[in-house]
């Protein structure tokens, strides 16, 4: 897997937000007219989402970059041990040299002394020569029992001029024998430490890893905007519902309100009816009171009529007697049924 992180550039400020230009027109003496752009004000969500993306970033960039550095670390490592080997094999060559020239001096050496290859005086200096060496440290050499003999012998002979000459020169030259060995020891060994550090790299997936890893950081982020949009939708839809709820719950209200206005305007309707019908009542009551007051009135008339015919006529006034108890006990009783008392 691989990880491309791209840092955010421009469009946001310190705190996120983006604004567009903000013009101002003044107009004459009396005042000032602003025109502003789209305003771009971004909500806790926008906040929220931008934070975690840069958050993510921060932690992937961060694991990615100690990944890497741990490999550079090892990849220095390694390109320092080359100069290692380098400068080993780089003395190797320089000693060789030194032999080569040390052998050429005692070619010469040899011819000046004008001494035979094959003549005792040559082979028993060829033997110091691998003793001397062997002293000096040079490893792989190995004596006879014959060549042991033999040197015990030259412990106690004066040597010539040319063998200690020559002596002389295959003392340094064997210690540059000695000091290769040592330098393709150490070169040997560095070169084995390298193949380490690269099987190590090899095997080592900390790169890997951390690029599969930040890719989760990465993933988890993306997984968490989304959630965040998700529920700022969803938030929205449940601030609508609740609103709409509101509005019906006001609509509601209202309509109580009115049905109590119209059951109380009724109400009043009716009081008024109750009112008018009694003053209705009323009026036709007084109206009856004053009809039976006319009757009776007549009534009182009608029998004054008949006192002034009796008196007139001389008639008997208990021949009449009944009829006027009964005009006045009638009269009585239709008052009396109306609710009136005289």
């Amino acid at each position: 897997m691989s990880l491309s992180i791209k840092v955010p550039q421009g469009g946001m400020n310190g705190a996120g937000i983006a604004t567009d230009a903000v013009g101002v027109q003044q107009r004459g003496e009396k005042g000032k007219s602003v025109f502003a752009g789209t305003l771009m004000v971004p909500s806790q969500t926008d906040l929220m989402v931008e934070e975690k993306r840069q958050s993510a970033q921060k932690q992937a960039m961060k694991l990615v970059s100690d990944a890497w550095g741990k490999d550079q670390k090892l990849l220095q490592k390694i390109d320092d041990k080359w100069k290692q080997w380098d400068d080993k094999l780089a003395q190797i060559k320089k000693s060789q040299g030194i032999i080569s020239d040390v052998e050429e001096v005692k070619a010469r050496l040899q011819e000046q002394y004008a001494i035979d290859p094959e003549s005792q005086e040559q082979q028993d200096l060829d033997l110091l020569e691998k003793y001397q060496d062997w002293r000096n440290g040079v490893s792989g050499l190995q004596f006879s029992e014959e060549e042991r003999s033999r040197l015990k012998e030259l412990q106690n002979m004066p040597m010539t001029e040319y063998q200690v000459e020559a002596l002389k020169l295959n003392d340094d030259s064997g210690k540059e024998k000695a000091n290769i060995e040592l330098y393709q020891w150490e070169a040997d060994i560095i070169r084995g430490t390298i193949s380490d550090d690269k099987l190590k790299q090899a095997i080592s997936q900390d790169m890997l890893k951390a690029q599969e890893t930040a890719d989760e950081i990465m993933d988890a982020a993306g997984k968490e905007v989304i959630n965040l949009l998700i529920q700022e939708s969803k938030d929205k839809v449940d601030q609508e519902t609740e609103e709409e709820k509101e509005k019906a719950e006001d609509i509601q209200e209202k309509k109580e309100e009115q049905q109590e206005q119209i059951d109380k305007t009724k109400e009043n309707r009716k009081e008024q009816e109750e009112i008018i019908e009694g003053d209705l009542k009323a009026d036709q009551m007084n109206q009856e009171f004053s009809l039976k007051q006319k009757s009776f009135s007549n009534m009182k008339s009608t029998q004054n009529s008949i006192q002034r015919m009796i008196k007139d006529n001389n008639l008997v006034d208990e021949d009449l007697k009944g009829i006027e108890i009964d005009f006045l006990f009638k009269g009585m009783e239709q008052i009396k049924s109306n609710g009136r008392n005289f």
